[in-house]
């Protein structure tokens, strides 16, 4: 039997049989062995071989960017130094494409966009399925990395429908993934985002795909989603059993094992054993330093691992001071530090540098949310929500803290964004005292939590209640709804839209608006927060 890739009767030891056999590991999740593979099949290509060397360099450092080894490595600029006057076209294509994507991560915007437009221009009149594919797909990615939205979401599409033509399953996976995080950028909503990589895990499912580099990375990106629209259950089940003798031969392992911990600090049991968090960290490339620190220091804030917190909020401050690369690593660095203040306002750790104080970090977060904000076309509505949160708990008074866990909770339901709702409403009920109105935060709060299963959620909620925050709800009394009004608030309960619920109950926008303007009326309620409060309260859920 032949090795994946490898044609009838070649020889297993070629470049050409060694490259097909390290891009088969790679897609595998297995990128520390492909690259050993590839580095056989640089010594066997040789420099007369007649083997693109171009190639099989970007290639090298395309495995080496997504693998848990270090990310330092000149390899693209050696691609492109490699690229001979009668390089074969397919593979000029992919080295400028690569290479191209590779520079925009890193911010040299300017070269990389260069190298794109001249691999789009190389591939424009040839009719290729493939290197159509190739194109469009990292065109969409360097686009999605800028904020250019509505070019990645065509492009994406349009490789996509290439994919499912020519049953190249894994570019059609992938699409799913770049779109659903072009739509998420755009519209703000997790629900978008969820929706379409629903549909990409289902697909990667039925072509088997799931244990490919494209399906795992699609499968972590919506255990990240669910974990932030409160679906910690399905999470779980979607992460399954972690794996005794873990290995990190891939950055989407690295990645696993960090949203996992957190994950189980959160909703428990609590991890049998603390993971490196640091040493995880290391071992990303640029890209996804700043993501993996952030959910790393959440889970050892959880973890009251503080030397750890320590060492992570250093390595956050040296990030925001530094060059942002890609721009959308600032959303993370703001996320990581909120974490740290949230660890010191709760009373969890004090850290010992005064640069990490509550105070400092805010500012560090109002400059590093500044200038995200103003280089970047897109509308990052989850950052403007963490940093509310983060003003609330540096705020000096009652009321300035009131004001922005108002605006939280505003950003955190129009998102979909349970999990953090959760704690936004529990920030603000706990401002309201003994007042009504902070029994209805805590009775929507406890429902978000009791659906996650998030136990230290819950023991908070049950003490502000034992504190005379709020007193324990009571059924609301009966009132008399309409069969189709009790399936609106039913839906207005879970979070959903004016427009999500026409398209569920088969109803005009404008037919749903009414019927939540006489549900107000009827409940004796403001807004659609006390409509979901009541509908919770009343044991109608239940």
């Amino acid at each position: 039997m032949t090795a994946p890739g490898d044609g009838d009767g070649e020889r297993p030891d070629t470049a050409a049989a060694l490259r097909r056999r390290a891009e088969h590991l790679f897609r595998l999740g297995h990128a520390d062995e492909a690259q050993a593979v590839l580095i056989r099949a640089l010594a066997a290509a040789g420099d007369g071989a007649g083997h693109s060397k171009a190639e099989l360099l970007e290639r090298l450092g395309r495995y080496l960017d997504a693998s848990s080894c270090s990310w330092t490595h000149d390899y693209f600029e050696q691609a492109l130094a490699e690229l001979r006057p009668d390089e074969p076209f397919h593979s000029k294509v992919e080295v400028l494409c690569s290479v191209g994507f590779a520079y925009v991560q890193r911010g040299r915007t300017e070269e990389g966009m260069g190298l794109l437009r001249e691999a789009i221009d190389l591939a424009r009149d040839v009719v290729d399925a493939q290197l159509e594919m190739t194109v469009h797909t990292v065109a969409a990615e360097a686009l999605l990395t800028l904020g250019t939205l509505e070019e990645s979401i065509e492009r994406t599409r349009r490789a996509r429908r290439l994919g499912m033509e020519s049953a190249q399953h894994h570019i059609v996976v992938r699409s799913y993934l770049n779109e659903a995080r072009a739509t998420y950028l755009r519209t703000g909503s997790i629900g978008d985002s969820l929706r379409i990589k629903r549909v990409g895990l289902r697909y990667a499912r039925d072509f088997g795909e799931l244990a490919t580099e494209e399906g795992d990375t699609l499968r972590l990106a919506l255990v990240k989603d669910l974990i932030e629209a409160g679906h910690w259950p399905e999470a779980h089940a979607l992460l399954g059993p972690a794996d005794a003798d873990e290995r990190h031969g891939s950055i989407n392992a690295v990645e696993e094992t960090l949203v996992r911990c957190w994950l189980m600090s959160r909703q428990g049991p609590r991890p049998r054993t603390v993971p490196p968090f640091v040493e995880l960290v290391e071992s990303s490339s640029p890209p996804r330093h700043a993501y993996l620190l952030n959910i790393a220091l959440a889970a050892a804030v959880r973890l009251e691992d503080y030397a750890s917190v320590e060492e992570l909020i250093g390595r956050a401050l040296t990030l925001a001071d530094g060059r942002l690369t890609p721009p959308g690593c600032g959303l993370h660095v703001v996320d990581a530090l909120a974490s740290a203040i949230e660890s010191q306002c709760e009373g969890r750790h004090t850290l010992m540098h005064p640069d990490s104080s509550p105070p400092r970090l805010l500012e560090v977060i109002e400059r590093v949310h500044l200038k995200v904000r103003g280089h970047v076309a897109a509308t990052y509505e989850l950052t403007d929500g963490v940093v509310a949160q983060a003003r609330a708990r540096c705020a000096p008074g009652p009321q300035d803290a009131a004001r922005h866990w108002d605006e939280a909770i505003v950003v955190f339901r129009r998102t979909h964004a349970r999990a953090r709702l959760v704690t936004a409403l529990l920030g603000r009920a706990a401002l309201y005292g003994s007042a009504p109105r902070a029994r209805l935060l805590l009775d929507e709060a406890e429902q978000i939590a009791r659906d996650m299963r998030a136990a230290p959620h819950l023991e908070r909620i049950a003490a502000l209640r034992g504190a005379g925050a709020a007193p324990a709800a009571h059924a609301a009394p009966a009132v008399a709804l309409t069969g189709r009004q009790q399936q609106v608030v039913s839906l207005l309960a879970r979070g959903c839209t004016d427009r999500e619920i026409a398209g569920d109950l088969g109803l005009s926008v404008r037919t749903v608006n009414a019927h939540v303007v006489q549900i107000l009326g009827r409940l004796g309620v403001r807004n659609r927060a006390e409509v979901a409060a009541w509908y919770h309260r009343s044991g109608t859920a239940r």
